[in-house]
């Protein structure tokens, strides 16, 4: 199954699991044509008027300015797109095809988008809310919130479970705020700001005031961001001269805090709040909304799976000659092959295994015994979490963390160059 989401940051097409596409809805237009992507942003400050970012989040006939070959209005853009999409992806003229959309799209966007699949290609059989589908495979009951990062504005969506009219639970959208002001562009700005300074402070030199280097910067910062990084390495090359500054990811964080905390009034009171992996990856802000929330990240591919998990429902065809809206989903049902393990009983360093007591240092662990910053094991009425030290850099199964979140027997943290390991012990009685 084809499953597309449409949010800005990052438009990906993915097939059974598998990503065919994921790159930002961003438009570069000139005479020659269009380029869309990664390709597009790095043009984006070389050639700002004819860079375009809105055309996702519009979905309707208004112009662009300047207009190029093939395109004329945000329209043709959402076209060009999903041509290169299709393109880049490998595909035929004709595709079946679910959307998962932001939450917020009116009737009249989605039938803008809905008349542009078609002449693309794609044969749309349904669209999804994308918050429903990524918050509905959370064992949670009663109200959610979900928290995605669009590329002008945040959107934290209400959720509820409640049951259907045959009897089983389904979580359902009721409320949702906009909040432009954290929207993924305006902290790119602050961010390019910040690395700016530094090179004021650092070399005498603003990379701002000339166009290539300015987009030198906008380009490391974009991939810093990407990778998840706790501290970015920037260079800027002008005139056969290069300069160096490294800005580390606090600076991006503090840099980001007033329009955060403009988010978290918009969350409103404390919340299980649920966080895609756009959101959990903007340099701090898990950490701070963890002040008053209980944070949950999503899986990266939260939405995919959730679709292809309930693809009967899903795909089951609309009355008369419609396109289904699927707003509520089953809730708080995963897969069996994904169900959680045992919580851990210890904590594994080298050949030595040392027990999980109400809150236990990594830093106490005698294969491993440092000053440095490490992390904190900790029993709480919802399980076992694994908390980052202030400063340390904490790396689970993979991905860095800055925040506190759930871990169970067989997650993987590297810390301080050293591999720790969950684990759970058994009774081997209990299990004869």
């Amino acid at each position: 199954m084809l499953v597309l989401e449409t949010n800005d940051v990052e438009i990906t097409l993915t097939r059974d699991g598998e990503t065919l596409y994921g790159e930002p809805g961003v438009a570069y237009v000139d005479n020659e044509g269009a380029a869309f992507g990664r390709q597009a942003l790095a043009r984006s400050r070389l050639h700002p008027r004819q860079s375009h970012n809105q055309f996702w989040q519009r979905l309707n006939a208004d112009p662009v300015a300047p207009p190029g070959r093939g395109v004329a209005n945000q329209a043709d853009l959402v076209y060009r797109h999903l041509a290169a999409i299709r393109d880049a992806a490998g595909l035929g003229e004709q595709n079946d095809l679910v959307v998962a959309a932001p939450p917020g799209a009116n009737a009249a966007q989605l039938g803008v988008l809905l008349g542009i699949a078609a002449e693309a290609g794609f044969r749309v059989a349904a669209i999804v809310d994308a918050s429903v589908a990524a918050a509905s495979r959370l064992a949670a009951s009663g109200a959610v919130s979900v928290l995605d990062i669009a590329w002008h504005r945040a959107l934290v969506a209400r959720l509820e479970t409640k049951p259907a009219a045959d009897g089983s639970m389904r979580m359902q959208r009721t409320a949702l705020d906009e909040v432009p002001a954290a929207g993924f562009a305006g902290l790119l700005e602050g961010w390019v700001d910040a690395v700016a300074d530094r090179f004021v402070e650092g070399t005498r030199f603003d990379p701002l005031r000339i166009a290539e280097t300015e987009q030198q910067v906008f380009d490391q910062v974009l991939a810093g961001i990407a990778s998840n990084d706790a501290e970015y390495a920037i260079d800027v090359q002008h005139e056969g001269v290069s300069r160096h500054v490294n800005v580390g990811n606090r600076v991006f964080a503090a840099k980001s805090e007033q329009r955060y905390r403009l988010l978290a009034n918009a969350i409103g009171a404390s919340t299980t709040l649920a966080i895609t992996d756009r959101a959990r990856r903007l340099p701090g802000l898990a950490a701070f909304l963890q002040q008053t929330h209980e944070v949950v990240p999503l899986p990266a591919n939260a939405v995919a799976a959730a679709i292809a998990q309930h693809a009967e429902l899903v795909a089951k065809p609309a009355s008369g000659s419609g396109v289904n809206f699927i707003a509520a989903l089953p809730a708080g049902v995963e897969a069996p092959e994904e169900s959680r393990s045992a919580p851990p009983t210890h904590l594994l360093c080298g050949a030595t295994a040392i027990a999980l007591g109400q809150e236990t240092r990594a830093s106490d662990h005698p294969a491993h015994s440092t000053r440095a910053p490490m992390f904190r094991i900790k029993r709480h009425q919802h399980g076992v979490a694994i908390a980052p030290d202030e400063d340390a850099e904490v790396v689970l199964n993979g991905v860095r963390i800055d925040f506190q979140q759930n871990v169970q027997a067989g997650d993987r943290v590297l810390c301080d160059g050293v591999e720790f390991l969950l684990i759970a012990a058994v009774d081997a009685a209990s299990t004869s």
